[in-house]
C-alpha cells in the first residue's frame, strides 16, 4: 500500500514543524534529509505534505526533500562509499558489503517569513 508510510511520516514532520516554528511568521519552506533506508518515495511525500498541512497553519508550506543515497562499507578492505543501491560488490571482490548508513530523517531547516519581510 503505497503512500500510507509517507502519510505518517508527513504526520509527525508537520507535528515536528509546528513545536519548532515560530508563534509570530509563517512557514514558507520546511528541508528534510531522508536516508535510502527509509524507503520513502519523495513524490508521495510531498503529496502527504500538501494533505496534511492542509487547513494549518503551515498551509502552502513547500517541502524540500534530499534524498540521501546509501552508505556501504567493505568489511574486507574498509572501503566505504554510497550507492542508490544497498547490495552491490565491493570493488576489491567482496559480494557482500554492508549498508551502514542511509536510516537519517532530519528536519534541516524551516524558512519562515515575518512581518517585517
Amino acid at each position: 500500500m503505497r503512500g500510507v508510510h509517507e502519510f505518517s511520516i508527513a504526520e509527525a514532520l508537520v507535528a515536528q514543524v509546528q513545536r519548532h516554528a515560530p508563534p509570530s511568521g509563517r512557514v514558507r519552506e520546511v528541508e528534510i534529509c531522508v536516508g535510502a533506508l527509509r524507503g520513502l518515495e519523495p513524490d508521495a511525500l510531498r503529496m502527504s505534505w500538501e494533505a496534511v498541512t492542509h487547513g494549518t497553519s503551515i498551509d502552502g508550506a513547500i517541502l524540500h526533500v534530499d534524498l540521501r543515497p546509501w552508505t556501504i562499507t567493505c568489511s574486507s578492505c574498509g572501503r566505504t562509499w554510497t550507492s542508490p543501491v544497498p547490495f552491490v560488490a565491493c570493488a576489491c571482490g567482496d559480494p557482500a558489503p554492508r549498508p551502514t548508513a542511509g536510516d537519517e530523517l532530519d528536519l534541516v531547516s524551516l524558512t519562515v517569513e515575518t512581518e517585517e519581510d
